[in-house]
């Protein structure tokens, strides 16, 4: 099914290749380190969609999939997208697997550097998590260890999201609500981190 919240995997694929290759030289996992969290796993711990579906986003664009990054130090991710009934609000959950906490820390810090701070995200998130919006596309990047999660709302969601080409337009800010479902969501697929 097409995806219509591309602009911000485009980002985070970008933020990965431009960023955690130089990072990946440095930040090679110790001998005996932990394994890598499988794909599987990453998969159970993203937004459950009943709490979707509850919130207003009754409609599953992409269930639950897991896929490789290409990137070595950060291989596996897993994403989902909802949208309203409407089809102009949508919800993303994703959840990235990298080999050390430098490589994953070095993610959210590019993630925060090409967007605007506009909320405070939740506290239970940790000291890590960031709240930050890039035209219509509200985000909370938040770090556990080796894993980066990430919860975006999209105000703005394009008629028709064929188009191979993302522009970054003013959509209408968050309402008041539409906040707490961010921050709701968020706490919610943070506590499912396994």
């Amino acid at each position: 099914m097409e995806r219509i919240l591309t602009s911000n995997r485009k980002v985070l694929a970008a933020l990965l290749v431009a960023l955690v290759l130089p990072v990946t030289l440095a930040a090679q996992p110790a001998v005996g380190a932990s394994p890598l969290t499988s794909a599987k796993s990453l998969a159970k711990d993203l937004l459950p969609s009943s709490f979707a579906e509850k919130v207003g986003f009754t409609k599953v664009v992409q269930k639950a999939t897991t896929s490789s990054t290409g990137v070595k130090s950060c291989p596996t991710g897993a994403q989902e997208e909802f949208v309203d009934a409407s089809g102009k609000t949508g919800v993303e959950a994703e959840v990235v697997a990298c080999t050390t906490v430098k490589a994953a820390s070095a993610i959210l810090g590019s993630a925060e550097a090409g967007t605007s701070p506009f909320s405070s995200p939740p506290r239970q998130l940790g000291s890590s998590a960031a709240e930050r919006r890039n035209g219509s596309t509200y985000a909370i990047y938040w770090q556990r260890g080796k894993i980066l999660e990430l919860v975006v709302l999209s105000t703005a969601i394009p008629a028709s999201s064929s188009s191979s080409t993302s522009t970054t337009t003013a959509g209408p800010p968050l309402t008041e609500a539409q906040q707490k479902i961010l921050s709701q969501a968020a706490s919610k697929q943070d506590s499912r981190l396994g």
